[in-house]
This record gives C-alpha cells, structure tokens and sequence, in this order.
C-alpha cells in the first residue's frame, strides 16, 4: 500500500488563516470609519493612507504564524505495518495493524481544533487518542485505507456526550476547585466510604493504557444535590482536577487510605480534610463534610 502522511500542527489553535483575516480586514474597515467620523479634517488623508500598510503588516503576521504552525515533516502516517506519529520528544510510536480492530472519523470534544480526527478502536478495548485530519489526509482518503485496504468497519458517531453515562451512582456531592487546589465532598460517612470504596477499586481494577491510547476509566455519579460525575483514571503520573482524578495504582490507592484515616474519628457534622501530594509542589487538600 502507499504511504499516507500529514502534519497536525504543533503551535497552539488560533482561528483560521481565512477568518483570521476577515477580522483584520473588518477591523481595517472599522478603524476607517472611525477616522472618517471622529479625525480633524487636516488628519484625515495621512490618517487613512496609513491604515492601509499596517493592516497588510497585521495580516502578513497572521499568514506567516499560520505557516509557521505547518511547517515542518509531517508527524503522522500510515503504512502498511499500523498508524505511526511523532511524540512530543520526536519519537517514533506505533500502533500496530494488528492492534487496530476499527475505527471512527467525526468531530471530538478532546481535539485542539475544530477538524475531523480519527479514533482508532484498539485490541483490549481502548480507543487512541483523536488524531486530527489536515490535508493531504482527508477522511475519504483516510477510509479508503482503513476500510478497504485495511478491511476495518467503521462505528458510527458516539452517543450524546451530554448524556450522564456511569459506572457506579454516589449519594455524595463533590466539588472540585482547581484554582484554590481543593475538593469538597459531602455526604454522610456511609457514602464518603462508598466513594473511596469505588476509587479503590477502580485502582485494583483497570489496566493501564498503552501509548497514545485513551485511559481506561471509570465514571462515578455524585449524585447529591447536583450530579456530576467525577472520572477516574489509570495513568502514569498522578493528576487531580477538573473533576477527574487519575494516576498509578499505588498512589489511588494511597488516596483512599488517607481518607479513609481522616473519616475515622468524624461523626456527623463534623468536617475533616487531608493533603493530597500530587507532584513537586502540587498539593491538593480534600475536605471531608459529614452531613446526613
């Protein structure tokens, strides 16, 4: 089969090359009106003279970040031996053809821009990560390798992501502020233990996702007062935030273990609270509300 490649820039999202001009081009407008309205008369003929170079300044500005951001090798491909991009390090990874069991194209929540992007289906039931399509790799192209070459079906689009979708409901209600590096859960003694209890088992229960590949999760529903569902993850690193809490093993478990010494001597009414170490100078404390 032929090799297909492409690029997904590595700068940050901005807006479009085409809208980012249609903006400094109505911006230009804009100026000049304001100029006609509001400039002394005597100002007015340099006034908009001026204008004109700088908005072909801004805009030349526009188009060389935006060539900036794609330049470069491409940094994502498929060939005959599986799907292969660059890391952030430069290195090569690999999923495998006989890792690959089918695929999806469409929209994601989870990619930086708003393109179409490929989510491979993996053996052991992971997903990969979005992988954006830029040309040359449009989605047609993009099936005809994965669904005729490949011989690899196709899923349709996923449910509702407004949808509450769960593992496990909680009759806990949790908040999560990551400016002040706090959480706040509420809930009677029972329930608090429930929650730790699920944490726990998540660690004990799912696997740790190979590389690129979304990891494995399971969703808990805090259902007091306002439902939410608070993700946990398996992971390499520890994270806390964004109401989702992910990291090793080890180290969940070492989380249930500290709430489980601060629930201890709590009745209820009473609050407690324990640190939660989550890397170099990175410490989240979690408050404890025992409330019937």
């Amino acid at each position: 089969m032929s090799k297909l490649a492409w690029r997904i820039p590595t700068g940050p999202p901005g807006p479009s090359l085409r809208l980012g001009i249609a903006q400094i081009a109505l911006a230009t407008v804009v100026a000049a009106l304001v100029l006609v309205v509001a400039a002394p008369r005597a100002w007015l003929g340099p006034a908009l003279i001026g204008l004109a170079p700088l908005a072909v300044f801004v805009a030349y500005r526009k188009w060389l970040a935006h060539q900036q951001g794609v330049a470069g090798p491409d940094n994502v491909w498929i060939d005959e031996t599986g799907v292969h991009w660059l890391d952030d390090a430069s290195g090569e990874q690999l999923f495998a053809r006989a890792q690959v069991l089918g695929f999806r194209i469409g929209p994601d929540p989870d990619t930086l821009r708003e393109v179409p992007a490929l989510t491979l289906h993996l053996a052991g039931g992971f997903r990969s990560q979005p992988i954006e399509l830029h040309p040359p790799a449009k989605p047609d192209q993009v099936r005809l390798v994965l669904a005729g070459e490949w011989g690899l079906h196709e899923s349709s689009v996923p449910d509702d992501p407004g949808k509450l979708q769960y593992d496990v409901a909680v009759d806990v209600y949790s908040e999560c502020h990551d400016d002040y590096q706090e959480w706040h859960i509420e809930g009677s003694a029972a329930a608090l233990r429930e929650l730790f209890a699920a944490i726990a088992q998540a660690a004990r229960d799912l696997p740790l996702a190979p590389t690129g590949a979304r990891p494995a999760r399971r969703v808990v529903l805090c259902r007091r007062r306002h439902p939410l569902e608070l993700r946990v993850a398996r992971l390499p690193a520890p994270f806390c935030g964004d109401d989702r809490l992910g990291g090793p093993a080890e180290w969940l478990a070492d989380l249930c273990r500290s709430a489980e010494e601060a629930l201890a001597p709590l009745k209820t009414g009473d609050d407690g609270k324990f640190n939660l170490v989550v890397g170099p100078h990175d410490t989240w404390t979690w408050h404890l509300h025992i409330r019937d």
